[in-house]
């Protein structure tokens, strides 16, 4: 492996590690179904993203 390759593996790696800790930080925060939009209906993770009180 040469230089140029293992510094582009590195970035992305980096870039890879930051996306999933910002998931990881918004699903701890309760925006873990952020596309649903509050009408849960249609989201595919209706069940595990709000309780069954507060689904719309």
């Amino acid at each position: 492996m040469n230089l140029p390759t293992l510094i582009i593996l590195l970035i992305l790696m980096a870039v890879v590690g930051a996306i999933i800790r910002k998931m990881i930080r918004d699903k701890k925060a309760g925006k873990g179904c952020s596309s649903c939009g509050g009408g849960c209906g249609g989201c595919h993770g209706a069940t595990s993203c709000h309780s069954t009180s507060s689904r719309h």
